[in-house]
């Protein structure tokens, strides 16, 4: 079965996102494997010079050790590549038929330097709070498997 894992370096704190990542988390179990890891990173000395570019390095750092070699690798990134929900399904169909898994790699508050190799998604223009992020990649990624398996979700939701 395919495996996906969404890599954050924080936890998620606010309860009503926990309860809509396990509600998604159920929802993909039928298409694949689905694992969310939470890392820690330490806390950032706001205002510090140079801080926010460190925090970033530190994530990223933590992110890539815990990376897949074998999984495709998909990083959130306001600068990334924005897709429909259809070209992400497509996208996402292709992975499936030539890998064993997807890496998804979402940063913290301070966001996450670039990792080498990985697609850039982005969700939009909007900035979200990380925590919402995971709650949209994952609601994202039910849709992609449903628009694959010609499920009514997509269109009816």
């Amino acid at each position: 079965m395919f495996r996906i894992r969404l890599i954050s370096p924080d936890p998620t704190r606010r309860t009503f996102i926990r309860d809509g990542l396990e509600f998604y988390a159920g929802r993909l179990r039928p298409h694949c494997a689905f694992e969310l890891l939470e890392l820690r990173t330490p806390p950032v000395r706001e205002g510090g010079r140079g801080a926010v570019a460190a925090a970033r390095r530190r994530a990223a750092e933590l992110v890539r050790r815990r990376l897949t070699p074998s999984h495709q690798l998909l990083q959130l990134d306001v600068d990334g590549r924005p897709l429909s929900s259809e070209d992400f399904a497509d996208r996402l169909s292709d992975w499936r038929a030539t890998l064993p898994g997807l890496d998804i790699a979402l940063g913290g508050a301070h966001g996450l330097e670039a990792l080498p190799g990985a697609f850039r998604l982005s969700l939009g223009p909007w900035t979200l709070p990380h925590e919402l992020a995971r709650l949209v990649v994952l609601e994202g990624l039910y849709r992609a498997f449903t628009i694959l398996s010609g499920h009514p979700y997509h269109k009816g939701d």
